[in-house]
């Protein structure tokens, strides 16, 4: 299908606006918390908000936005932080001394005080028809590659507010969490939710979706428990003592990161609207030992390029092509790794991307650079319903010249660095680090790509499954990444059609009706990869 190009979108416009507050537990009743969210919660503040829309067709009802404020205002009862003030230590210390959660820049909440920010929610009204958008059954069909620029366009998650700390430093009055609810002239509704990303990542999204939906339904829900701390207790050593402790530095140091320093970033080849977020805080600034890292490689990325985004649903058949041509490369090696059918899906995508930049004979090094979830890795692990945003970006490197289905080989080898012994170390270090906003792991542009995962493993947990009760699944469902060179999201289908072959597995797989694949690349980049014999090499 060709989808209208985004001139002829118009945003929907918003109607209203007001301030939700938990049902149960009004702020201001003379009790209040403040809590330091995770070590590794500190580390994303930089990171674009966590967000998503589901588009529903037109119910046969009409939906009652109150009716939806009144459920979120119940559900917040199981999350009442997500009310409060995200905000940096008061006063924010500049020494190791302290408790490690009350570091420089080590991010908190405070909530259940009469000045809560409350969540931002915002009504608004859209002139088009979801008909623009196809449904799974028809990305599945023939719409595989399309053009989804126009989800942005449509305006479901607005500007503003800003989100607190979304400067690392303002937080008075601003929200750490949005929903958006947006009407369609056809009677459908969108129904977009975001969070500042210390508050969460993509799987504790969708665990409080999925909690408001039941709460909308008239079930109830558990008051989920909102304990940070719990993951900064499976760091190595004491990372409460006044210095690190070396034997474990040396560990971590010997663990692949890319650890790029904001603080030694403002080069000459640094875009000028990047330098403030280059600044060495004036508490440091004078500080004649401070020792600067790795500078940011601007040279490779054309921040202001165009970029376009496409969403490509590869069958399920095609997956298992992939994991044949992957499984059949490594038995041509000495390595016994079982490869996923993830891996294949990975070396596949990163095959198409390096001939799209036109890498495939350079030698130097390229990046798959893979967001990886936490809960399952450290010791001892964390529910999958643990709240935050436990994630690291870790790298996969190899010459572009190399980038072939055999590096499914070492997707599968270099994730499994990260056991619950190496990560321990990275907390550690990561709790002594003067900033923990200062460093990033990932870049974008020609020579990285960044690579999320929203399967979900938890039964009836994917984002298809999220049901307010309107009487049919979601239409379609965007994870509204910004449209940077260089980014994949990964994430189920939705299709209801299902393959003529059966997994021997109880549970279906998450290739089983085919996957959707999100890409993010500039123009040419884009219009390359598409047109390349190769995009369909394993649709036989």
């Amino acid at each position: 299908m060709s989808s209208p190009t985004t001139h002829t979108i118009s945003s929907a416009s918003i109607t209203s606006r007001r301030r939700i507050f938990p049902f149960a537990v009004r702020p201001g009743n003379g009790t209040h918390l403040t809590k330091a969210l995770s070590i590794v919660d500190g580390s994303v503040i930089r990171y674009s908000p966590a967000r998503a829309t589901w588009f529903f067709d037109a119910p046969a009802l009409p939906p009652d936005t109150d009716s939806l404020a009144t459920s979120l205002s119940k559900v917040l009862d199981s999350y009442p932080q997500w009310s409060g003030s995200l905000h940096m230590p008061h006063p924010n210390a500049d020494t190791n001394s302290t408790s490690h959660d009350q570091r420089f820049n080590r991010p908190q909440l405070t909530w259940g005080t009469d000045v809560d920010p409350g969540v931002e929610f915002i009504e608004a009204q859209s002139l088009h028809r979801l008909s623009l958008l196809p449904t799974p059954e028809e990305r599945a069909r023939s719409h595989r590659i399309w053009d989804a620029s126009i989800v942005a366009a449509l305006g479901t998650m607005s500007d503003t507010p800003k989100l607190a700390l979304h400067d690392r430093v303002s937080s008075e009055g601003l929200p750490c969490m949005v929903v958006q609810i947006t009407k369609f002239a056809c009677g459908g509704i969108a129904i977009a939710v975001k969070f500042a990303h210390p508050l969460a990542d993509a799987q504790t999204l969708l665990t409080f979706v999925h909690d408001w939906t039941a709460v909308h339904r008239g079930l109830t829900v558990p008051v989920r428990e909102f304990a940070p701390e719990l993951l900064d207790r499976t760091a190595a050593g004491d990372i409460d003592a006044s210095l690190p402790d070396r034997d474990i530095l040396s560990r971590s140091g010997s663990i692949p990161l890319h650890k790029f320093d904001w603080w030694a970033s403002g080069t000459p080849d640094c875009p000028p609207f990047m330098l403030p977020e280059t600044e060495i805080p004036s508490q440091f600034a004078d500080v004649k030992t401070l020792e600067l890292g790795r500078p940011l490689p601007w040279k490779t990325w054309d921040i202001l390029a165009p970029v376009r985004y496409y969403v490509v649903h590869f069958t399920r058949q095609e997956i298992i092509n992939m994991w044949q041509a992957a499984t059949f490369a490594a038995a041509n090696t000495s390595n016994d790794l079982r490869l996923s059918k993830l891996d294949a899906l990975l070396a596949h995508i990163w095959t198409l991307i390096i001939r799209a930049r036109e890498l495939s004979l350079d030698n130097s090094q390229v990046h798959l650079d893979v967001t990886l979830g936490l809960r399952p890795r450290v010791s001892p692990t964390l529910s999958p319903y643990f709240i935050g945003s436990p994630l690291l970006n870790i790298p996969i490197s190899q010459p572009a010249s190399q980038i072939s289905m055999a590096s499914a080989i070492l997707i599968r080898s270099s994730m499994a660095i990260y056991d619950s012994e190496a990560i321990g170390a990275l907390l550690h270090e990561m709790a002594y680090m003067i900033d923990p906003s200062r460093r990033w792991n990932t870049f974008l542009g020609e020579r990285h790509t960044i690579v999320t995962s929203w399967l979900e493993s938890r039964p009836g947990m994917t984002v298809y499954d999220v049901d307010f009760g309107f009487g049919a699944k979601p239409r379609m469902v965007d994870s509204l990444l910004f449209e940077c060179d260089g980014c994949v999201q990964i994430m189920e289908s939705g299709s209801k059609i299902l393959s003529n072959t059966y997994s021997d597995s109880k549970r279906t797989p998450w290739y089983d009706t085919g996957v959707s694949v999100g890409l993010h690349f500039k123009e040419d980049v884009m219009e390359r990869m598409l047109a390349d014999p190769w995009f369909r090499k394993y649709d036989k």
